[in-house]
C-alpha cells in the first residue's frame, strides 16, 4: 500500500490539506521534480526522507511498538 499522496501547492506556498487532530503529517516539497507530496508519520519510530544527488528518492518508515 502506498502511503504517500501527491498534493497541489499554490503559488503562495499554501496547501488545501486538512490538519487532523492527533496525527503528524510530513510534507515533502521537491523543487527538482516540481512535485509536492505528504504522508502520515509513524506513531512510534522514525520517518526518514532519503535523497540521492539532491533529489528526493524514498521515504523509510521505521516503526516500533511500546510494550
Amino acid at each position: 500500500m502506498k502511503r504517500t499522496k501527491e498534493i497541489i501547492v499554490n503559488p503562495d506556498m499554501s496547501i488545501q490539506e486538512v490538519l487532523e487532530p492527533g496525527k503528524v503529517k510530513v510534507l515533502v516539497l521537491d523543487g527538482n521534480k516540481g512535485t509536492a507530496s505528504y504522508c502520515e508519520a509513524v506513531r512510534h519510530g522514525e520517518t526518514v526522507i532519503e535523497t540521492v544527488d539532491g533529489k528526493s528518492r524514498r521515504i523509510h518508515f521505521r516503526e516500533s511498538e511500546l510494550i
